[in-house]
């Protein structure tokens, strides 16, 4: 890519010469714009974002000074190069100030004018080189780190794993972090009439929504999470940077996100927060538990705080809030196992406790068969067992007044079904199979939990429950030993430079690759070769 570079001179023989005498092409670099002024070299420079720099100091309208203190108030690190007929001292003090380069003097030596251009380019290029190495550690490190919170919510995943930590830092037993639940009220039913395509591609969109308002927020080291449709976990480090949000920024987010959607009608964002930090053994319990406390407060309630919610759960536990989550929980184990067993004793349970709930409160229990249904709508149409025509008849159905016998027999007629379709519900080897060829085809590749679910056709948490399930390691311990495995073998057996080995197998960072191959290994890629090519020699 060429260096861009801007030139400035109120002296038009002088804008020109420097346009023409200089080989510009040759030194891969392209004027992107002339300017009389500061004024106007001000508004070119917002418009293409020079790298490089040419000024005179003394110009009508806006001086070269005056120019370089707004171009670095905007923001840009363009480099600069001061030309000028003036020698005073205060005019390279400030120059100085304001990071310039070079301060040439006028009449123009064009032979050493193209000697300092050059040099300048060259850091430049160093500059620029260097940043998009660290842009792709970062983005490297961000999909590490993200794979690795993924798992921990879903209680799969320990420190160990980590391929960004090795065994002597202590302090990864003292991290902590804050997390906020954003969640819409009813999504099965405000995304009945959205295809899958639809559906994901929104999803998307409110993730990177959170993600962008976050940044703005300094929250820069924020990840947001998808584990299910319409449902979004921020996880934040409690570090020196970030702190807790406060209640105003998250009522200004979730206003932010409900004005931004106000075309989708039936879309009701909520949002539960965790204001005390938890560890990260901690955060699947506590995502779950968050869960819990947004679905049974009301629905009215914008924002839940967690720690309070749970003192306010224990106050207020009822018999039908035990039996609410234990069924869910014996669902989400049926379903995910692809247990018809299981699911015909939660409907065994349901059949012999439902008439016990009604003589208690038959409101209650038209609430908790109501909650059951949305679960099993939400976690039926995840898992492909419900067809888009007959999710839209149960919506129409429960719009409809519907007693205690006719919610009953709905969600037990929905149980009945997913049960049914557990025989010609893909299986799960045939899943894991199709994951396995996935693996080894990206292998070269970044791509995350997230990028292979969809691939699948399942969602994140399914796809990690049968990944540890059927493999026995989670996600990040198998890819990270399927990498290694075939580093090791090309160190040993090629002549590729490390870098080059690291590429070939996913880690286009080398201090990356590094890293993660001696935290598997206990050696360095070049410490590793070295001894076997030493071993084979003995040999």
């Amino acid at each position: 890519m060429k260096i861009k570079a801007m030139l400035v001179d109120d002296e038009i023989h002088i804008l020109n010469n420097l346009s023409k005498v200089l080989p510009w092409n040759d030194m891969d670099i392209e004027i992107v714009s002339l300017a009389r002024n500061g004024v106007e070299a001000l508004a070119a420079a917002k418009k293409h974002r020079p790298d490089l720099i040419l000024t005179d100091i003394r110009m009508p309208v806006m001086d070269g000074m005056a120019l370089l203190k707004e171009i670095r108030q905007l923001g840009m690190e363009s480099e600069v190069l001061l030309l000028t007929g003036y020698q005073q001292f205060e005019y390279a003090q400030a120059a100085i100030h304001y990071g310039v380069q070079e301060y040439i003097c006028k009449p123009i030596n064009y032979e050493e004018l193209e000697q300092s251009v050059k040099e300048v380019a060259k850091n430049i290029r160093e500059k620029q080189l260097l940043q998009s190495k660290e842009q792709k550690f970062d983005r490297i490190a961000y999909l590490a780190n993200k794979n690795y919170l993924l798992q921990s919510l879903l209680g799969q995943s320990y420190k160990e794993e980590h391929p960004l930590w090795s065994e002597d830092e202590e302090w990864v037993d003292e991290l902590s972090y804050f997390m906020y639940l954003v969640d819409v009220n009813e999504y099965a039913y405000a995304s009945v009439q959205w295809t899958v395509a639809d559906r994901k591609d929104w999803n998307k969109k409110i993730r990177k929504k959170l993600k962008t308002m976050l940044e703005e927020r300094q929250a820069k080291e924020a990840a947001v999470l998808q584990i299910r449709e319409g449902e979004w976990c921020i996880i934040i480090p409690n570090t020196t940077n970030e702190s807790v949000m406060e209640s105003k920024q998250l009522n200004r987010m979730l206003f932010q996100l409900q004005d931004e959607e106000r075309a989708n009608e039936h879309v009701h964002f909520r949002m539960c927060v965790k204001q005390i930090p938890c560890s990260v053994a901690e955060l699947a319990v506590v995502y779950k538990q968050m869960q819990q406390q947004l679905t049974y407060h009301n629905s009215d309630e914008a924002i839940v705080i967690a720690d309070q919610a749970a003192i306010d759960l224990a106050r207020t536990v009822h018999a039908d809030v035990d039996v609410k989550w234990q069924w869910i929980e014996e669902l989400s184990k049926g379903l995910r196992n692809g247990s018809a067993e299981l699911l015909g004793q939660v409907i065994n349970s349901m059949k012999e406790r439902l008439p016990q709930l009604c003589l208690l409160s038959v409101a209650r229990t038209e609430k908790l068969l109501h909650y059951l249904l949305i679960y099993l709508l939400r976690e039926m149409r995840e898992q492909q067992m419900l067809g888009q025509e007959q999710e839209e008849q149960i919506w129409n159905q429960l719009q409809e007044s519907m007693n205690v016998k006719e919610l009953q027999a709905l969600v037990l007629s929905l149980i009945s079904q997913a049960r049914s379709s557990l025989s010609t519900k893909k299986s799960s080897e045939v899943l894991m199979f199709s994951a396995e060829n996935y693996i080894q085809q990206q292998l070269d590749k970044d791509f995350g939990i997230d990028d292979i679910a969809q691939h699948l056709g399942i969602s994140c948490s399914y796809f990690c429950f049968l990944f540890k399930q059927h493999f026995g390691e989670t996600f990040v311990e198998y890819l990270t030993r399927q990498r290694m495995e075939i580093a090791k073998s090309l160190l040993m057996n090629s002549d590729k430079t490390i870098t080059q080995i690291g590429t070939q197998v996913g880690y286009i960072e080398r201090r990356y690759f590094t890293k993660v191959f001696q935290k598997y290994t206990g050696m360095t890629p070049s410490e590793y070769r070295i001894k076997h090519a030493e071993a084979d020699i003995k040999m």
